[in-house]
């Protein structure tokens, strides 16, 4: 068969290419463990994280639970490891005899998994008899990443030299995290390189050092980081060292927190789950109802420390209060005093302009430097900004009493002539300017009436 190029010859060019977006309903859930070697795993229950060895007291099972509790909620969690440098091995509650083994993982030089078991056997059934010998097994392998010593009635295990190792155990031995001395930093830097493809971050550690660590990380890396404090500092008003006033004090945008009374409930996390079912401009996360989180019982004063009131901000905390029968959340804020929905949408918003334009520069042999090229541009940020009042986060075209057109949004770019040779010779195109009114929410009603016996006909 003849070859038509011969006659017609035709080149189709793919100008099809798109990047990856951020996806601003994801959630990382960071704390330590050591069921994996990877920094990040993905679940969509807390089912698959038993499978995987998770505890059901562990707080990042906990921290998991609060997400997957919500209607609606995300359809998975990112569980975030941050390197478990000791772990305490017990025996099960009845010690019998047996074989106790304890399986360490770890990869080499080239990347091939390793699996280590190391295994005792025991006659007796005496606890220190089973931890003695597999302290013994662990030592007699001059090879082994990892350390084995008693305290007590516990076999405390390490890794050598930050060894990266995953650890499982035996049905009839326990295993739990002693400590995690990793820095945040550290462990989000590691976390990110494996996996970055997440927006709100929870912290299962409630230590403060911890948590304004996270803070400072968060604000840098324009992510949105959820935590809460048990101490009573917070709702105390005339007490500024507690953990909000400090959170405010610093302006943290990026970091909204809760007073919760119960340490092993992650009420932020799930107010998360909740508002990230929405698209960004399209919730509040003031009066919201959470499922599987106890009412924290706080007076009218405590919770006007905490979340402030419509004519005063507290310290711009949040609290999961009842009202009647009826339990939901107060305030809605971040520490620095923005609406976090406010922040969640300007981060969306920022993300849908950057990729609109890109795509159109890189989807084009040329985008000139002209008013027909820059009115491309412009188009391409006009649809994010319709998207954006499309989601609820732009409020609408409306008109005054006057029937003056009150637009949603404005967009202004120059004209090609206006522009300097200098700059156009930079091939770079700048006074590109929008505004837009936010949508915002209504989180307070008042409504004064009148009773009277007169007519109300009117005329």
């Amino acid at each position: 068969m003849k070859n038509l190029d011969r006659i017609v010859e035709v080149q189709i060019a793919l100008n099809t290419s798109g990047i990856d977006t951020q996806d601003f309903s994801s959630i990382l859930i960071v704390g330590p463990h050591f069921h994996s070697l990877s920094r990040v795993g993905i679940y969509s229950s807390t089912s698959e994280m038993v499978e995987d060895g998770f505890r059901t007291d562990d707080p990042l099972y906990k921290a998991a639970e609060a997400v997957f509790s919500q209607t609606p909620h995300v359809p998975e969690v990112r569980i975030g490891r941050r390197q478990a440098d000791s772990i305490s091995v017990h025996v099960g509650k009845v010690a019998a005899k047996g074989t106790y083994t304890l399986n360490v993982k770890t990869r080499d030089k080239e990347g091939t998994l390793q699996d280590k078991p190391y295994t005792y056997t025991n006659n007796s059934g005496n606890v220190a008899d089973i931890l003695g010998g597999l302290r013994d097994v662990v030592t007699a392998d001059s090879a082994a990443v990892i350390t084995a010593s008693l305290s007590g009635d516990e076999l405390v295990i390490s890794g050598r030299s930050n060894a990266n190792f995953a650890f499982s155990v035996s049905k009839n031995l326990e295993a739990v995290v002693k400590s995690a001395t990793e820095s945040i930093a550290d462990a989000m830097e590691a976390i990110t390189a494996d996996d970055g493809n997440f927006y709100g971050i929870g912290l299962t550690s409630r230590d403060e050092k911890d948590i304004l660590a996270m803070a400072e990380w968060a604000e840098a890396n324009e992510k949105l980081f959820a935590t809460a404090t048990a101490k009573d500092g917070a709702y105390q008003s005339d007490v500024d060292s507690d953990l909000g006033s400090k959170l405010k004090a610093k302006n943290f945008y990026r970091t909204y927190w809760f007073y919760h009374a119960l340490e092993n409930e992650f009420p932020e996390l799930a107010l998360m789950s909740r508002c990230f079912t929405s698209y960004p401009g399209g919730e509040t996360w003031a009066l919201k109802k959470l499922a599987a989180i106890t009412t924290d019982n706080l007076s009218s004063t405590k919770v006007k420390a905490i979340c402030g009131d419509k004519n005063n901000s507290g310290k711009n905390g949040n609290a999961f209060v009842a009202f009647r029968n009826i339990s939901c959340t107060q305030g809605g804020m971040v520490a620095a005093g923005e609406w976090i929905d406010v922040i969640r949408f300007r981060d969306w918003l920022k993300e849908e302009i950057s990729v609109n334009v890109f795509n159109l520069l890189i989807n084009r042999e040329k985008v000139p430097y002209t008013d027909e090229g820059i009115a491309q541009v412009e188009a391409r940020i006009r649809d994010a900004l319709v998207l954006g009042q499309r989601r609820g986060g732009i409020a609408p075209t409306e008109y005054d009493e006057d029937g003056r057109e009150n637009p949603g949004f404005t967009v202004t770019v120059p004209l090609a002539s206006s522009v300097s040779a200098n700059t156009k010779a930079k091939r770079k195109l700048t006074d590109v300017f929008f505004t837009a009114r936010l949508a915002g929410a209504i989180h307070f009603v008042e409504i004064k009436g009148s009773l009277t016996y007169e007519n109300l006909i009117a005329g």
